[in-house]
């Protein structure tokens, strides 16, 4: 995969983490396979997350950026996801549009995360005190 969908910065630590990584032939092999177990074992429990209390999709993005440490598939699928949330924020929030304009979309984009963060616990609750 070329840098040129990186920041200069995402790079650089990517460079510095794979050449720790394959520093020698057993600890690249360890590293690979603690990725390809952890990675998935932690996108599966950002994915339960999603319907329990936790931070489903931080979590999930977590175990998509320690796949990414390996593997180009998961690298192109954060970029392609990056530049989808990216691309999200300007509609929202755009650089040129007014004051006011912008203060509405953040204060939309802070009214979304509230209602699902609220509708995510009374489900919780419901939840709990229907098998409690």
């Amino acid at each position: 995969m070329d840098g040129t969908t990186l920041t200069p910065r995402a790079q650089r630590a990517l460079q510095l983490v794979e050449a720790w990584a394959h520093r020698g032939r057993v600890r690249a092999l360890l590293v690979r396979i603690g990725v390809t177990v952890l990675g998935p074992l932690v996108v599966l429990a950002g994915v339960a997350m999603l319907v329990l209390p936790g931070p489903g999709l931080v979590v999930m993005a977590l175990g998509g950026a320690l796949l990414a440490l390996e593997y180009d598939w998961a690298r192109r699928v954060l970029t392609a996801c990056g530049r989808t949330l990216d691309r999200g924020r300007r509609a929202v929030v755009p650089r040129d549009a007014s004051t006011v304009r912008r203060v509405l979309g953040a204060a939309t984009a802070v009214a979304l995360v509230v209602a699902t963060t609220g509708t995510t616990a009374a489900v919780t609750t419901l939840v709990g005190s229907t098998f409690v």
